[in-house]
């Protein structure tokens, strides 16, 4: 009698490409639904709701990541990103809130004094405490403070004569320009892409899909700009343009920056908020570098008032 086989393999085998780019289809639907949708509303209440939303589950998501971490530094990376969360949308609806360098700068000395308080309280354990503190202390400039900039284009503006938030439209284009870098990458490098990128940090990322994704910038910055030409009195082609293909860059460095976080800990997804997608903060990562830079071209170069 010949001796038995190893039992079948129990575990469900990874879902293949065109079942991952269903659900990334779907998830993307649903979510430029909510965009119209708000965008249709056009109203405040809206939109504090999809910003902090996202804003609060990423940061939820980045304190689950790293299990090393001792509680007491996550609820200090919590705390202090629900407070400025607050703080930053109450401010920017009343005001506006523009870039203001004592305010930010502010909040991250006080992020990082409290980042070093509970080590007087909890016993130190050598490289492993130190890395709690610079944890705390990335979190927070690389999620809520960077998240801010985008309620800082929505609310910047203030209310056109009906009552709309202004700002939409610039919050439109740099959303509808990152998220069709991903796009364009994602499709020309899954079709045609064959020379990697940086394959020790994202084995799927090519060269080809590089071009991919610059083209796709151009096609939805161009796009948001020809549909809101007179609500965004602040662009130009040019600007379009040259905004486009700066934040396609942007754009792929955040979204490896992510990738180089998750490669080190060793997990695939930030969550699993979005079937095809992942998590809060794998939908908003590059959003959260493309913001900044967006709104700081605004005011250097096309003089935001």
């Amino acid at each position: 009698m010949s001796p038995a086989g190893p039992p079948p393999s129990t575990t469900p085998s990874p879902p293949g490409k065109k079942a991952v780019f269903l659900r990334r289809l779907t998830s993307t639907l649903a979510l430029w639904g909510l965009v119209v949708a708000a965008i249709a509303v056009g109203t405040n209440p809206l939109f504090y709701i999809l910003l902090g939303a996202l804003g609060l589950a990423s940061c939820r998501e980045y304190a689950a990541m790293d299990p090393s971490i001792p509680s007491p530094w996550r609820w200090i990376f919590l705390a202090v990103s629900l407070v400025w969360t607050a703080v930053t949308f109450t401010i920017t609806a009343r005001t506006g809130f523009p870039w203001s360098p004592i305010v930010d700068l502010g909040f991250i000395a006080a992020i990082t004094i409290a980042a070093f308080l509970p080590s007087l309280f909890h016993p130190l354990d050598g490289r492993n405490t130190l890395w709690a503190i610079a944890w705390t202390i990335l979190g927070f400039l690389y999620i809520p403070w960077s998240w801010s900039f985008m309620s800082r284009l929505l609310f910047h503006f203030g209310h056109s004569p009906d009552g709309r938030l202004s700002g939409v439209p610039y919050v439109l284009f740099v959303i509808a320009v990152t998220k069709m870098t991903d796009s364009g990458a994602y499709v020309v490098g899954s079709l045609i892409g064959r020379h990697k990128m940086i394959p020790h940090i994202s084995p799927g990322k090519t060269w080809e899909g590089l071009l991919g994704a610059s083209l796709g910038a151009l096609i939805g910055g161009f796009t948001v700009y020809f549909c809101f030409r007179h609500a965004l009195p602040l662009l130009t082609p040019g600007h379009v343009a040259v905004l486009s293909l700066v934040l396609a860059a942007v754009c792929v460095v955040g979204d490896l920056a992510e990738s180089v976080l998750k490669r080190c800990l060793d997990i695939k997804d930030s969550g699993a908020l979005l079937p095809g997608i992942g998590g809060a903060l794998d939908l908003i990562d590059s959003l959260l570098w493309t913001g900044p830079v967006f709104y700081f071209y605004l005011l250097y170069v096309c003089r935001l008032p």
